[in-house]
């Protein structure tokens, strides 16, 4: 009998933690260096003596912040999809929604190598602000010019978002042996509405606490 082979989740987050920050550090060593800050008139600490101890403090604040951000996103999203299971009186493990929900993650690193590969021979001329409003294939790239405050919901509105809603639906379908109409449900009546309401609330934090990005 042919035997299914199961993957500790803790060992999938790993592995989805380790290639994001191979990204990061891939992105910090040849895109975002002192140099490129310093083109962009926004040198790191103002003082020529600690441009490179501030900036090796930053990048470790970065790959802390990225480890934090990825444990904390993927158990929310799991922890929304639970509830909305429940909801629809769907038993299935945490356990292996929580696994469904990281292997769904590695979508999101295809923009991001998408990004570095198209940065990677214009890195010397490109400008933060272009850098900061790309995402492949989003609707951010393709507005000229964004306000700070709308730039996530342009970010957000990308292929890769839509491929995510269908992932997770096909992975409630096998955990939970339903069909794939009522899992699609559980993640358009469950997650989406989260998404949607987390982009709101950064836009109206941004534009009540920072006005001038309006």
């Amino acid at each position: 009998m042919k035997r299914n082979i199961q993957i500790n989740p803790i060992f999938s987050l790993a592995a989805l933690i380790a290639s994001t920050l191979a990204l990061v550090y891939i992105t910090n060593e040849y895109i975002l260096t002192i140099n490129f800050y310093e083109r962009n008139g926004q040198p790191v600490s103002g003082i020529p003596d600690l441009e490179s101890l501030v900036y090796q403090n930053i990048k470790k604040v970065i790959y802390l912040y990225t480890v934090i951000y990825t444990v904390i996103k993927v158990f929310t999203i799991a922890m929304i999809l639970a509830t909305g299971l429940y909801f629809f009186e769907i038993k299935v493990r945490f356990r292996d929604l929580l696994q469904v929900v990281i292997l769904c993650e590695f979508i999101f690193l295809l923009p991001a190598v998408a990004k570095i590969c198209w940065f990677w021979q214009e890195r010397d001329i490109v400008d933060l602000i272009t850098w900061q409003n790309f995402y492949f294939l989003s609707a951010s790239s393709f507005v000229p010019e964004i306000k700070p405050a709308f730039l996530l919901p342009l970010q957000t509105l990308n292929a890769f978002e839509l491929a995510y809603w269908f992932l997770l639906a096909a992975g409630i379908q096998k955990i939970a042996k339903t069909d794939f109409d009522r899992a699609l449900r559980v993640v358009c009546l469950s997650y989406i509405p989260a998404l949607f309401t987390w982009v709101i609330f950064v836009v109206y934090f941004t534009v009540v606490y920072f006005p001038q990005s309006y």
